[in-house]
């Protein structure tokens, strides 16, 4: 990893950007930059929490800048691009929240603020696509991040590159998460 490259960490719901895979890429980049989506950052209004997300893309974006989004961060940097300019940064998706869950097995049922705006702006094209963009997922994930879930959305947003791991579901072993993060942020060429 380049001097000048900018890690951007969006934690998932809960999420501490100081512990997991925060504490992991801190061992990667002492300087790398954390959104820990905690209790809150989640109290403020919506609209208040894509400004935040708004405010560090003007702050950080550039070819240098790579940006890895868990789950409901996923969630919440994608509606932050909808009708907004491209950005230069690279983007990972790891286990992506990607609208409505429902799973009745585990009597689950999630639908993020503005899921209806922002499945009409992904449908419409209107969800601004990275430089480049990564997603990878468990193939077991039967939430909003399912197999299904992760083509649909990975076709309608042209992503770069799809990863669905086997035996894998919404909570990725922390080896893989590894494996897929130390590949994502390798310098090409």
């Amino acid at each position: 990893m380049s001097t000048d490259q900018i890690v951007i960490y969006i934690t998932g719901r809960g999420g501490d950007a100081n512990k997991g895979l925060g504490a992991y890429l801190k061992t990667i980049d002492p300087h790398r930059i954390g959104l820990s989506v905690n209790s809150i950052f989640l109290s403020l209004p919506f609209e208040q929490q894509i400004s935040t997300i708004h405010d560090l893309l003007h702050r950080f974006d550039s070819p240098n800048t790579s940006i890895i989004a868990n789950s409901y961060g996923a969630y919440l940097l994608t509606s932050a691009l909808i009708d907004q300019p491209s950005i230069a940064s690279q983007v990972l998706l790891l286990s992506p929240a990607l609208g409505l869950t429902l799973v009745e097995e585990e009597m689950f049922y999630s639908r993020p603020p503005n899921q209806r705006l922002w499945s009409e702006a992904l449908e419409q094209g209107r969800i601004a696509k990275p430089k480049y963009l990564a997603v990878c997922s468990g193939e077991l994930d039967a939430g909003s991040c399912n197999p299904i879930m992760v083509r649909k959305f990975s076709e309608l947003i042209e992503a770069d590159e799809v990863q669905l791991i086997p035996e894998q579901g919404h909570q990725l072993a922390p080896t893989v998460v590894q494996s897929v993060v130390g590949l994502f942020l390798k310098p090409s060429g």
